[in-house]
């Protein structure tokens, strides 16, 4: 799936609160991949889940979009070979991870 479903969508809101998940601010306008569907992403069972989805803003999402470099470093891009629940990202300025089922942890392990 390339796009995220509704029900993923949903359990982004939740999770963010409706208000962006990279500066916390803006209200959610777009959901961005963490690891891109290209190169075969989209094949993979977890490209739709929520631990590879982000709520942005507009800003957010285009300063992405146009920093890949400073954005993979934040785990805001994941690597293709990479699982997106296993990827650290910069979560409103704090080291986290993202889960499948809305949870945003501090810890790696603590849904595995």
């Amino acid at each position: 799936e390339s796009e995220f479903s509704p029900e993923v969508k949903a359990t982004v809101d939740g999770r963010a609160m409706g208000t962006c998940e990279v500066c916390g601010e803006g209200p959610i306008a777009e959901y961005h991949h963490r690891r891109p569907r290209g190169s075969g992403g989209s094949k993979r069972g977890d490209t739709g889940g929520a631990a590879n989805c982000l709520g942005l803003c507009r800003n957010c999402h285009r300063m992405i979009e146009s920093n890949r470099t400073v954005a993979r470093v934040m785990g805001w891009l994941v690597p293709q070979g990479w699982a997106p629940a296993d990827a650290e990202v910069i979560y409103r300025g704090e080291v986290k991870w993202l889960h499948d089922d809305g949870e945003v942890t501090g810890d790696p392990t603590a849904f595995v």
